[in-house]
């Protein structure tokens, strides 16, 4: 009877406390209904300091209701400076005593504290001062939750230089965000900038696909904008550089034009890569997925003419057309501009076929009559001829065929053309009149003519080619000897007289010269002007052309690593083609290129080239003969204040080298050469078996006595070397010497080598 009367007794005591704490809450919400804020923030401070009320959460949260609005209030807010502070202290007070959680019919009112919190932290970002808000903005998320508050302490924390947990901070953020878009929750676009954050480390880092992710993933959430636009377009195209021409990189450009469909970079690319798979395929001899791809390229281009953005894409693209057969058209004459031919002859004879009314081979052919016609009233009369070329190889030569050629030189002669027209109209005269020697005056002259062009164009190996046939048709003529003198001196000085790097004073300025820019302090490889490279790419070519090779290039990336190998030389001052991470300066890049390049000390750039072929010092010549290779293609170069590399093992060009089986490889070489590129070592490379070979020497009747070096095999080609006993010097020019190799399985081998005097000074 006691117990109960005592339960009686709690029960009746708590119901009195709850009912005066409710008559209390009660007093405080009538005063905030009535808007008297002061009286409702004196009760609620009141009742605070009493034991019977200050368990109760809701006091605390409607304080903070109080002093929110009084913070709103133009009169009481700039007389309530701390409202903003007192009333979140409020608030956590609240939670605390509701077992840390926020009354739900509070929850509102809290999103409005995380509002003005963020507000205040917003404007200490605007002065710096960073540790300031990030202690605000770590106050909101502790509020609610709010993440973008978790953003901005990120942000902060990475503008103190506190990366690790910004980047922690904001990879939440990331994480939060895809979630809540998968929710089919809508995100603020605050955030976006943590994407792009982690998008802009990863493609500073290289880290390409990284940084796409983080981009892919900021456009499904956000959707496109300028900034996100900008970061995937630029790291696509860095993407894009990395990988060679494929599939997968068509997969990359046709993602971004889902994107972007006008974007003149990517539909270029896109058109680009097009036009390099289709010229693959054709030669790989895959007419399969040649004519796939080209059934899909034509269907693009239609696709794109009858789209709504066909203004906007007519300024990207050159190939749109509403219709399939002059899409065609515009391929045929596209292939052609470059002289890429085989598959442009390939796409004409489609073309022709598909826009032929008839089914005959009468009817293609009359069709192939109309075009070429056209072609050469409207378009060039080298698509003219190459069309024409096509028709023959198709139907045989016929009297139709001699017309239509015919008729073409008949319109092209005496009319002013530009130099690929010339080209086609020489072939066409040729054709037409293959005895040269039958040739009339009008003809000599323009073949004369067709030929100083060439030279004056640089085009040395087309007109030397030309040149050669026509001494072999007119041995008699005079004209042709002289040209092949004019050839020889124009060549020599611009290929290799004004590729000198030389410091030269000009009018008072320095010109011509080649300094380093590089510091083996700080292990600095430097860089090479684009204009010094092309005359280094420049001088060995005039080699390789003497010499009756074709053409190399310098590749941008071997360069690099080129200048990566001269800066170990020269901060070492040494050479090894296998230098070892011990040595200064080392790189993984500098050490590949020592491997597979020439090395020297002493010269630089255009200087190194001529060191090189010259080899006065070795007997074997191998960096001669790695430079006279035929199937060089792709070499590199570099250079610091005194050390150079030439990446020159390179075996990616498209010569067959079995053509090197009955052709030889010689320097001097055969015919007229400056007396200055008769170097001491004299060389016979050919891909024979040298062994007891003999290397004989004449001039007129008399032998010319000469030493003979052992075979060193490893250089490119097998090479005879040896050194006449005679001084250059006093040859008279053009006097020939005679070259005979006799190999020991009875090949015999004769060519003449004449010096020519050229002073290039004033030339």
């Amino acid at each position: 009877m006691k117990n109960l009367l005592r339960y009686s007794l709690i029960l009746a005591l708590l119901s009195s406390i709850f009912t005066g704490a409710n008559a209390q809450i009660e007093k405080i919400s009538l005063a905030l209904e009535d808007g008297n804020l002061k009286r409702a923030l004196k009760l609620a401070e009141t009742y605070e300091e009493d034991p019977q009320y200050k368990k109760n959460p809701e006091l605390y949260f409607l304080k903070a209701e109080a002093l929110y609005r009084m913070m709103e209030d133009p009169f009481l807010g700039p007389r309530t400076p701390d409202a903003l502070k007192m009333g979140i202290k409020a608030i956590e007070k609240g939670r605390y005593k509701g077992g840390g959680e926020i009354l739900p019919e509070y929850s509102d009112l809290v999103d409005k504290y995380v509002v003005k919190n963020n507000e205040k932290g917003a404007s200490e970002y605007k002065i710096n001062k960073y540790t300031g808000a990030i202690k605000t903005y770590e106050k909101s998320f502790s509020l609610n939750g709010d993440m973008i508050a978790k953003y901005w302490v990120g942000k902060c924390q990475l503008l103190t230089e506190d990366t690790v947990l910004g980047e922690e901070n904001l990879n939440m953020v990331v994480t939060w965000s895809n979630e809540e878009h998968a929710e089919g929750n809508e995100v603020d676009k605050t955030v976006q900038e943590a994407y792009i954050y982690f998008a802009d480390q990863h493609w500073l880092s290289k880290k390409y696909d990284s940084a796409s992710m983080y981009l892919e993933s900021a456009r499904r959430v956000f959707g496109g904008n300028a900034k996100i636009d900008y970061f995937q377009k630029e790291v696509t195209k860095e993407q894009i550089k990395q990988l060679p021409p494929s599939s997968l990189m068509m997969e990359k450009i046709k993602h971004m034009l889902s994107f972007f469909p006008t974007d003149t970079f990517f539909v270029k690319k896109e058109n680009a890569l097009y036009l390099y798979l289709l010229r693959n395929h054709y030669g790989n001899r895959d007419t399969s997925k040649l004519d796939t791809m080209l059934a899909h390229f034509t269907a693009e281009k239609v696709e794109r003419a009858n789209s709504k953005r066909v203004n906007r894409y007519k300024k990207a693209d050159q190939f749109i057309d509403a219709k399939t057969e002059n899409v065609l058209w515009k391929l045929v004459k596209y292939y052609s501009k470059f002289n890429h031919i085989p598959i442009s002859n390939y796409i004409a004879h489609k073309y022709m076929v598909s826009t032929t009314k008839g089914e005959t081979p009468e009817d293609v052919l009359a069709r192939y009559t109309v075009i070429i016609d056209y072609a050469a009233k409207s378009h060039s009369l080298h698509l003219a001829s190459q069309l024409l070329n096509l028709a023959e190889s198709v139907y045989g030569n016929s009297t139709a065929v001699d017309g239509i050629r015919n008729s073409l030189i008949s319109k092209a002669k005496g009319t002013e053309i530009n130099l690929q027209d010339e080209r086609a109209l020489y072939a066409l005269m040729v054709k037409s009149n293959p005895n040269l020697a039958s040739a009339d005056e009008e003809t000599m002259d323009f073949y004369s003519a067709h030929i100083d062009r060439l030279i004056k164009n640089k085009d040395y190996i087309d007109a030397k080619a030309l040149i050669v046939k026509h001494m072999a048709a007119q041995p008699e003529h005079a004209i042709w000897r002289d040209k092949i003198d004019y050839l020889a001196k124009e060549d020599f000085y611009y290929s290799y007289y004004m590729t000198r790097v030389k410091d030269e004073m000009v009018a008072g300025t320095k010109v011509n010269g080649y300094e380093w820019n590089g510091s083996r302090a700080t292990c600095d490889a430097g860089d090479i002007e684009a204009s010094i490279q092309k005359k280094v790419e420049n001088r060995i070519n005039y080699f390789r052309r003497q010499a009756g090779l074709s053409e190399i290039y310098l590749d941008p990336e071997l360069n690099d690593w080129c200048q990566k190998a001269a800066l170990m030389m020269e901060s070492n001052k040494s050479l090894s083609h296998e230098p070892d991470s011990r040595w200064s300066c080392y790189s993984d890049e500098g050490a590949h290129a020592a491997r597979y390049s020439l090395l020297t000390k002493g010269a630089t750039t255009t200087m190194a080239v001529t060191s090189f072929f010259a080899d006065s010092k070795n007997p074997s010549v191998g960096n001669r003969r790695w430079l006279l290779y035929p199937n060089g293609a792709a070499l590199g170069h570099g250079s610091t204040a005194n050390a150079c590399a030439i990446w020159a093992l390179d075996d990616s060009g498209s010569v067959d080298t079995n053509k090197y089986k009955e052709e030889f490889i010689a320097w001097p070489p055969e015919g007229i050469t400056p007396r200055m590129m008769f170097f001491n070592f004299w060389s016979f490379s050919i891909k024979q078996d040298l062994k007891g070979a003999k290397v004989k020497m004449m001039m007129g009747d008399s032998e010319i006595e000469l030493e003979q070096f052992d075979l060193v095999d490893g250089y490119g080609l097998p090479t005879l070397v040896w050194k006449p006993g005679i001084d250059i010097k006093t040859i008279t020019e053009k006097t020939a010497l005679t070259v005979v190799v006799e190999l020991q399985n009875g090949r015999r081998y004769e060519y003449d080598v004449m010096p020519l005097d050229f002073d290039p000074v004033g030339y």
